[in-house]
């Protein structure tokens, strides 16, 4: 059993991060010891360390939740954990489509200024200005 700051030094999360998976209902509640502090079990460390990585892979809260369930058993399949990861790739897929748009509308506005102008005539200035139209 550990408390919350062991924890928190175990999974390098903060205590605040482990306080709000707790609240999201991400983890159970621990339970706690006579002094009232709650000791976490190395199940609720796995858990939060599998909710960190889940995290690093941007996956949503609501998401984590449907693969914490495949994770403990409660799903019938792992069907469910494929449909989060291919909803989490349609979106990643449809963020790198705007990403390139927007790098190709910067990279055309940089293209129309090489130099120095004093900044009533700056080309990039004019350019955005004329995107607003």
């Amino acid at each position: 059993m550990m408390k919350i700051g062991e924890l928190s030094k175990r999974t390098g999360l903060s205590v605040d991060a482990i306080r709000y998976y707790e609240k999201a209902g991400l983890i159970k509640g621990p339970a706690r010891n006579e002094s009232g502090y709650r000791e976490f079990n190395s199940a609720a460390a796995a858990a939060i360390e599998f909710i960190s990585h889940c995290r690093a892979l941007d996956i949503p809260i609501a998401e984590i939740k449907k693969l914490l369930n495949v994770r403990s058993g409660s799903a019938r399949s792992c069907r469910e954990a494929n449909e989060v990861v291919d909803k989490h790739l349609e979106v990643l897929r449809n963020r790198i489509r705007e990403l390139k748009a927007l790098e190709k509308a910067l990279s055309e506005i940089r293209s129309v200024c090489s130099s120095e102008l004093a900044p009533e005539k700056c080309e990039i200035i004019r350019s955005i200005q004329k995107m607003q139209k």
